[in-house]
């Protein structure tokens, strides 16, 4: 079974942990992006399939995968 906090995952908590820090940094009306934020990205997250955050962050740049070539290889042999 994958890490859960109360009944979010680890990507889900995530989420909501960018838009806390969102939220504190900007204060005022950036606090409704703690909730509404992380209810959007559940839906999105809900039609795709496991990985899709990690896999999105790989491709814009700014995660790695460990083994796999960048996102933007042509060729991959092992």
């Amino acid at each position: 079974m994958p890490l859960q906090f109360l009944w979010f995952d680890t990507e889900e908590m995530s989420v909501i942990l960018f838009f806390y820090i969102f939220g504190v940094l900007f204060g005022s009306w950036a606090w409704l992006m703690v909730v509404i934020g992380p209810f959007f990205y559940i839906q999105v997250k809900r039609k795709k399939p496991r990985g899709f955050l990690l896999h999105t962050l790989h491709v814009l740049g700014f995660a790695h995968l460990k083994g796999y070539p960048g996102p933007h290889a042509k060729h991959f042999s092992e």
